[in-house]
């Protein structure tokens, strides 16, 4: 978790995320949120004048937020690779983690209509690409992984897991994860891992 939220805002930013388990994106209200509040309705109101300013910080909150959970710079390169598909692409999600997600791609889908809502998920891309690419910029530099177009193999990486992450989403339990997850893991292997001399 980030250390530096006020412990308002992270009162907010959980309320939302029930909020948006309980709801979904489409029935969501900021008076849901409110509700979910545990502190004085009017402090969320003072903070957040409507439902779009309030998902635009959320978003912002839960990629800082996920981005401390794969800040991995105790592992090898490799290691840290295979953490973060891990990570995204996990073998179970659980209902509640189901709904959320649901929520955010249909969040995401509003991102044509709403700017607020395509700069952070413009950000929220360029910030898992930026970490995939630095990742495997260290495995260059140490020899683990071999010499590859840094920013091309993390572009890859990065799309490929979010087309997992909808494709998922969109049709749940028919959708082969194990296949998926081991493609991932299998690119990981045969493109980026350096031969052994």
């Amino acid at each position: 978790m980030t250390d530096d939220v006020s412990p308002t805002k992270r009162a907010i930013m959980e309320a939302t995320y029930d909020a948006l388990h309980e709801q979904g994106y489409g029935d969501l209200t900021i008076q849901a949120i409110a509700d979910e509040f545990e502190k004085s309705k009017s402090l969320l109101y003072y903070h957040y004048e409507d439902k779009e300013a309030l998902l635009a910080d959320f978003l912002e909150y839960a990629l800082e937020e996920f981005m401390a959970e794969i800040d991995l710079q105790d592992h090898e390169p490799l290691e840290q690779l295979e953490m973060l598909i891990d990570a995204t692409v996990p073998e179970t999600i659980d209902e509640e983690r189901y709904r959320v997600q649901i929520a955010l791609l249909e969040l995401r889908g509003q991102v044509p209509h709403t700017d607020v809502y395509r700069e952070r998920y413009t950000e929220i891309d360029r910030m898992l690409t930026d970490r995939v690419a630095s990742i495997i910029e260290r495995g260059v530099e140490s020899g683990a992984i071999r010499d590859v177009d840094v920013e091309l193999e993390a572009e890859l990486l990065v799309s490929t897991i979010l087309g997992v992450q909808t494709r998922r989403l969109t049709t749940y339990a028919e959708f082969p994860i194990e296949r998926s997850r081991a493609a991932l893991f299998e690119h990981v292997q045969q493109r980026l891992v350096a031969a052994e001399s």
